[in-house]
């Protein structure tokens, strides 16, 4: 009843403008918040009290004392409920039938957006070569013998993909093309009817009418049955897989060849819609195009020559508009009304011509189509990313703790999160995402007119230090200072649950601040050499970030945060241990710290099961840090193991390491680059053998591991791994067997001084003899191979022809890049290589007779290599490889 209410206040206040409404709303989530620190505090008490001592009667802890607390202050909030509910009759307020409305209430605001196909191109700058890219795929003979294709052009609000689809559309080249070329916009969801209504007017120029869903599809087949048409369908929204098959079944009556453009800022809606290989991403126009886009819009005749000091400031304005036309256009409209350079360099500083470009303009309507058609909880993730300054390049798995802290999902479905980001990603809301070497997304950016749309959003609740002016209410809950001290106005507001970026001069005033600020959930420290006691006061605390400061040690007290979700402690370089209480944290799902200067751990710290992201962990520095002291059944995404030192109990250590047990852990580096790990090869073998991997690693890399052997066997139970590197292992002969991995895509061997053959076909394993593996089953996804640095290599088995690769490698059907550096011994390729078809790059360095072999033009063998499209062979070392191992490309090809 509550959420109904509220919607309809939200309903009535965006329609109507209602200051009454606003106020209402603004009470109802003072309220609200007051509620939920009340059922937080009720949580934690109640884990705590197995623990408490009900004998100090005079004592906060007291049971009797909090129970009375807490029923007095849930009186109190009852009180303020009922006042609110008194208030909701006088409002008046419409009520709207929820039951009706449609799966996204955007669909009710983009009812009145309507776009046609009429465009004077003239006034379009900055998108000829977009539209030719278009026209090139429309009429490419590729797709002719195909029913209908279907190309998506993808981009966010206001960059013109609709005016790049009108001019596609009436290109005389497309128009010739095609038998019928007809327009429609459908940004309806969840309503076939509709949109059948409009396709049925589109084709026959008539109104649908009274007629059936069905006598609506007939009339459709009947009008393009025989005919290459080409289809525009503007703006569209829905991503359901289901209504759009069943929308292709009957555009595929038409004429083979026909085409369907679709525009939308989803990229969900491009997978499901589009059959071209790749959507079509609209990007942003240049410096130059943007210019050329204002000139024409802002500047009267000769009033540029008139009044030079108008282009600068003009360039200025511009760059503001972050190179979006739609917003250009706004702001040049606005300009094209004002003649004197006061008036531009006033709308220039004036903070609020961005508030009224936003409101009156048509960007913000235009802009908050996307963010209405947002559920309720990824709302309230977008609005909180106005915390971040512009341009600011933010980690995902920060930004998904951050969500998490405040309560935006569960804290134990983490995925949940990630689907969120992920989301706001394919919605065009964030951009300039980077990946790691593994396809995932670790970072990304939000554009400046996005991040003003956050900014409208969030309004008074949340508050970033230089992005607007200090004016603080009783309405702030979410801060970001970006460095800089906590102005004395902020220390009287209350209800404070996010405060980012603080930086403390004088250590005494960090102390006022927790003490003001107890409802925080979210605590980011710079500029500190010391964490007082009295942090541990903030029970409603779930991230605390400390990261690149000066601090020493860490206060017992910060144990007492038992809601404690995220502690970073990255780059603090004094920071020698952890408190002694440290596993009292029972809800610490996520540590960053910086091992290398850890001395030893604490206690209990194997046991912190609820820890699901650790990212390091050293071997050997301390009596607390044996394997067996890595925490057991929740470790996710990547770890790595440092073995700082080989310990005198480390085969019995192994044995009893829960490390396995890991299952969502699926990406492992093992470094074995500490000093005092060469101790006893023998010992470092059993030791590794009895270490047992999770059975979902992916990835893996083994980096400096000095015994002479790995275990044969060791990888039998790693059926999912997908790529493994070797690296610096100097010392081993014997590398795991390899062959029986079914889903290997990527191997990587580099710097094994004393390797001569990959695999020995003498050996046996648990999963038989490797002699008996079927050609058929010789890495079959393999795609990378890497042998780089491997002065001893002979071949891959010893009963290889000669120095040379197998002939099975003929049945790496997969296969698209081959390195083969500093690899003296290798004499030959096999003649089967030819029939790797997919195999597109070949790189041969520092390996002399290959390198003479097939080198072009003179090469013995070089024809065998003729399919291949990009080859870089020469006898010399000239090369540089990323960290990953990851190869740059070289300048020049052959």
């Amino acid at each position: 009843m509550i959420q109904a209410r509220v919607r309809d206040a939200e309903k009535y206040q965006e329609a109507e403008g209602s200051d009454t409404i606003k106020e209402w709303l603004k009470m109802l989530r003072q309220v609200l918040y007051r509620a939920d620190d009340l059922f937080d505090e009720i949580l934690t008490v109640d884990q705590q009290r197995p623990r408490m001592q009900v004998h100090v009667f005079f004592s906060r802890s007291n049971i009797l004392w909090l129970n009375w607390k807490m029923a007095r202050e849930i009186k109190s909030i009852r009180q303020e409920l009922d006042a609110i509910n008194s208030g909701l009759t006088s409002l008046n307020l419409r009520v709207y039938d929820h039951r009706e409305d449609p799966k996204h209430p955007v669909a009710q605001l983009m009812k009145r957006r309507e776009t046609a196909s009429f465009v004077k191109a003239v006034d379009i700058i900055g998108r000829e070569n977009d539209k030719n890219m278009i026209i090139e795929m429309l009429l490419n003979p590729k797709y002719d013998d195909e029913k209908v294709t279907v190309i998506p052009i993808v981009g966010f609000g206001g960059l013109g993909k609709t005016t790049l689809a009108q001019l596609v559309f009436n290109d005389v080249r497309v128009q010739k093309h095609f038998d019928l070329v007809t327009w429609v916009c459908v940004p309806e969801v969840d309503n076939q009817k509709a949109v059948m209504g409009k396709l049925y007017r589109c084709f026959t120029d008539e109104d649908s009418g009274d007629r059936s869903l069905n006598q609506i599809k007939s009339q459709i087949h009947d009008s393009i049955k025989s005919k290459k048409y080409l289809l525009v369908l503007d703006d569209i929204w829905d991503d359901s897989r289901d209504r759009w098959l069943d929308l292709m079944s009957l555009l595929e009556c038409g004429r083979i060849g026909s085409k369907v453009i679709v525009t939308t800022r989803s990229d969900n809606v491009a997978k499901v819609a589009g059959t071209v290989p790749k959507s079509y991403k609209l990007g942003f126009l240049t410096d130059d195009e943007s210019w050329e886009l204002f000139r024409s819009l802002a500047f009267k005749q000769n009033q540029e020559e008139s009044n030079p000091n108008l282009t600068q400031i003009g360039k200025e304005i511009v760059s503001s508009c972050g190179n979006v036309p739609l917003a250009i256009r706004v702001v040049g409209s606005l300009l094209y009304s004002k003649d004197s350079e006061k008036e531009w360099q006033l709308f220039k500083d004036d903070q609020l011509s961005k508030a009224k470009l936003m409101e009156d303009g048509n960007l913000m309507p235009v802009l908050k189509l996307s963010y209405d058609y947002l559920p309720p909880a990824l709302k309230q993730c977008f609005a909180y990313c106005s915390l971040f300054p512009k341009d600011y390049e933010f980690s995902k798995a920060d930004l998904v703790h951050l969500w998490m802290a405040q309560g935006y999902f569960e804290p134990s479905n983490r995925d949940i999160g990630d689907q969120y980001f992920m989301e706001l990603l394919r919605m065009n809301f964030f951009q300039d995402p980077k990946e790691d070497g593994k396809g995932n997304v670790k970072t990304c950016k939000i554009h400046d007119l996005v991040h003003d749309l956050a900014q409208h959003i969030a309004g008074a609740e949340n508050m970033l230090l230089g992005e607007s002016s200090m004016q603080v209410t009783d309405e702030l809950i979410h801060v970001s200072l970006n460095g800089w001290e906590a102005p004395s106005s902020l220390l009287a507001t209350k209800n404070i649950r996010s405060l980012l970026g603080l930086s403390i001069e004088r250590p005494a005033s960090l102390e006022g601040l927790v003490s003001r600020f107890l409802s925080l959930r979210v605590l980011s420290l710079n500029n500190i050499d010391m964490v007082p006691s009295s942090i541990g006061r903030l029970r409603h605390l779930r991230y605390l970030n400390l990261a690149r400061n000066c601090i020493e040690c860490l206060p017992n007290a910060i144990t007492r945060l038992e809601n404690l979700q995220t502690l970073n402690l990255d780059s603090c370089p004094f920071l020698m241990e952890l408190p002694r209480d440290f596993a009292k944290l029972s809800n610490l799902r996520h540590l960053v710290i910086n091992w290398d200067t850890l001395t030893d751990l604490p206690s209990g710290f194997g046991k912190m099961t609820t820890l699901h992201e650790l990212h390091g962990f050293i071997v050997g520095k301390g009596e607390n840090t044996g394997i067996d002291s890595l925490p057991a059944l929740n470790l996710r995404g990547e770890l790595r193991i440092q073995f700082f030192k080989l310990r005198k109990n480390a085969v019995m250590e192994a044995q009893r390491a829960t490390l396995k047990e890991n299952q969502q852990l699926t990406s492992l580096i093992l470094s074995f680059r500490g000093e005092e790990t060469a101790v006893d090869s023998d010992e470092l073998k059993r030791m590794i053998s009895f270490l047992q991997l999770p059975q979902n690693l992916k990835y893996l890399k083994v980096l400096g591991y000095k015994g002479d052997e790995m275990p044969i066997c060791w990888f039998d139970r790693l059926r999912k791994l997908v790529s493994i590197s070797f690296v610096c292992c100097n010392n081993c002969r014997i590398l795991p067997y390899l062959r029986q991995l079914p889903h290997l895509k990527s191997l990587y061997l580099q710097s094994l001084n004393a390797l001569e053959y990959v695999e020995d076909e003498g050996t046996s394993w648990v999963g038989g003899n490797s002699g008996s593996t079927a050609h058929n089953d010789y890495f079959p996804f393999l795609e990378v191979l890497e042998l780089e640095d491997l002065p001893r290599l002979k071949g891959w088995t010893r009963s290889s022809n000669g120095e040379a690769l197998p002939d099975e490698i003929s049945n790496l059907s997969l296969l698209r890049e081959l390195q083969i550096i500093k690899c003296p011994n290798l004499a030959s390729l096999p003649p089967s290589l030819q029939g790797l078809t997919s195999l597109q790059k070949l790189y041969i360095r520092g390996c002399p007779d290959l390198g003479k072999r097939y080198k072009k033009p003179n090469g013995k063998d070089c024809h065998i290599l003729q399919h291949i499209p990009h080859t870089d062979i020469s006898t010399g070392c000239e090369l540089s490889f990323h960290d990953d191992l990851g190869f740059i490309e070289s300048p020049e090809w052959e």
